[in-house]
Parts: C-alpha cells; sequence; structure tokens
C-alpha cells in the first residue's frame, strides 16, 4: 500500500510538471494562476482580495501623488522637470522591490535564502 501511495505522488508531480512554457506561458501563466487561487479558495475571495488591494494601492497612490505634487509646486516652487527627478528617486525602493524578491528566492547565500538579504539591506 506505501508503495501505492508513492506511485500516486510520483504520478502527480509529473503531471504538475509537464505545463505550457516559454512566451505563451509568460502572458497566459498568471491567468492560470488566479484560475486555479479561485478553485482553490473561491472567485469571490480573489475578487474581494485583488480589489481591496488595487483600490487601497491605487486610490491611495493617487491621493498621496496629488498631495506631493502640490507640496512641490506651490509650496516648493519647484519646477515640473525637477519634480519629476524627486519622484523617480523616491520610487526607486518600489522599483528595485520586485527584484530584490527574486534574488531572495532564487540565490542562496550558504544555504540561507532571506537571512543574509535581510543583514545585507
Amino acid at each position: 500500500m506505501v508503495e501505492e501511495g508513492n506511485i500516486e505522488a510520483s504520478n502527480k508531480a509529473v503531471e504538475e510538471d509537464n505545463g505550457p512554457k516559454g512566451l505563451y506561458y509568460c502572458f497566459w501563466g498568471p491567468i492560470y494562476w488566479f484560475r486555479m487561487l479561485a478553485m482553490e479558495t473561491h472567485w469571490s475571495f480573489v475578487f474581494a482580495v485583488v480589489s481591496t488591494y488595487g483600490i487601497s494601492q491605487g486610490l491611495g497612490g493617487a491621493l498621496a501623488r496629488v498631495g506631493t505634487e502640490y507640496y512641490m509646486k506651490d509650496v516648493q516652487k519647484v519646477q515640473p522637470s525637477e519634480s519629476q527627478v524627486y519622484t523617480g528617486i523616491t520610487s526607486i525602493p518600489w522599483i528595485v522591490k520586485p527584484i530584490w524578491g527574486l534574488l531572495t528566492d532564487v540565490i542562496p547565500i550558504r544555504g540561507y535564502r532571506r537571512r543574509p538579504y535581510f543583514i545585507l539591506s
């Protein structure tokens, strides 16, 4: 009986590895992932998480941007081109965040995945 369980587990692992790869998967992969997530949890949960996250990030970011642009233009008397430079500089951590996350997940340092990156940062 134990051998039957091992065979079933290995067959399941082989089935999971036969997914689409390449450029096709780069486009459709996230859609397949959302579909799997909706099947595992429920479509209403996925919708609630995506909409809540979108509203909080989108609306919050837009309101913060309006306030920041007003402050730079009217209070600090900064030219629009200079304002864009400052905005670009303050956006660098958010641009680097996904790259940093991929590094911590993909490249281990001395067998550890996250601890050395926390110390390094």
